[in-house]
């Protein structure tokens, strides 16, 4: 019986960190990136099963300990992964509905409560 739930579990999460098909806005900048044939990421599906633990780690070292780097930074996702507005200097928020990061957490059911302090949109004079 617990083969079966352990089975039942691998598939669906299996699922949530499939990216068959193209559903969300990849962002600006990333596309950006990803059509001149550079990586930015070091692993693609490192990034995606391991985000919330870079962010956190991130996080502490922010706050607790007053590190302040570029990599990992949520600025840097956000600015990165943001997708302008048709004919406009405007953003999508990068939670809105079908942008980056709401595709993929409405997926798995997960809250985005960085949003409730951070920026979704990149700041005036970004990339």
């Amino acid at each position: 019986m617990n083969r079966w739930i352990i089975l039942f579990f691998s598939l669906i999460m299996t699922g949530a960190f499939a990216h068959g098909q193209k559903t969300h806005s990849l962002g600006d900048e990333a596309h950006s990136i990803r059509d001149s044939g550079k990586t930015y990421h070091e692993s693609i599906s490192v990034i995606r099963k391991m985000h919330p633990e870079f962010l956190n780690h991130k996080r502490d070292k922010t706050l607790r300990e007053g590190v302040r780097t570029e990599e990992y930074s949520l600025k840097g996702c956000v600015t990165c992964h943001a997708t302008k507005k048709d004919n406009s200097n405007d953003y999508h928020s990068v939670n809105s509905e079908g942008q980056f990061c709401s595709t993929c957490h409405k997926k798995v059911a997960t809250s985005m409560d960085c949003f409730s302090c951070h920026r979704t949109t990149p700041a005036q004079g970004a990339k």
